[in-house]
């Protein structure tokens, strides 16, 4: 009856094995969706400069480049995070070195027509669209800011 048990549970593990192998794809692409085209624009966008590399004199990278897909609208982010230099640098002294960076680099300044606050994006294109470049520094890091590139447009 042992081994009757251990053969059945065997032939359970292997099929559930199994299954998880198939449904492996399937899971990422619906998880991804059609963000995997997005990124490769985003990819695009970085070559021959990859802006996300890019740092003021003094700040550290702090952790791994992040990326993220908006599965429901399929726009897609790629991030990386840094703590500024020790001496105090000003998060508009931030904003600007990356936009003058960006801009000697091929990417444009546009406005967000459809921004409630008349935002101006910077962006560059790829494919007939844009990637769009940003600064953020969220409230509660400590001085610490985020450069993110995505496929969102830039009115939303």
């Amino acid at each position: 009856m042992k081994k009757a048990r251990a053969a059945v549970l065997m032939v359970v593990v292997a099929f559930l094995a199994v299954i998880g192998i198939v449904a492996s794809p399937v899971l990422t692409f619906v998880t991804e969706g059609r963000c995997g085209e997005e990124y490769d624009r985003i990819d695009e966008a970085l070559v021959p400069f990859d802006i996300l590399d890019a740092r003021p004199p003094g700040a550290v990278p702090h952790g791994e480049r992040g990326s993220g897909c908006d599965t429901d609208d399929y726009f897609a982010s790629v991030d990386r995070s840094y703590r500024p230099a020790r001496q105090q640098t000003s998060q508009e002294d931030v904003v600007s070195y990356y936009r003058a960076i960006a801009l000697r680099h091929g990417w444009q300044v546009v406005s967000g027509e459809g921004s409630p606050d008349g935002e101006e994006c910077v962006v560059k294109g790829v494919e007939g669209s844009q990637v769009q470049m940003s600064v953020w520094f969220p409230p509660d890091a400590g001085g610490d800011y985020s450069v993110s590139v995505s496929t969102w447009p830039c009115d939303r």
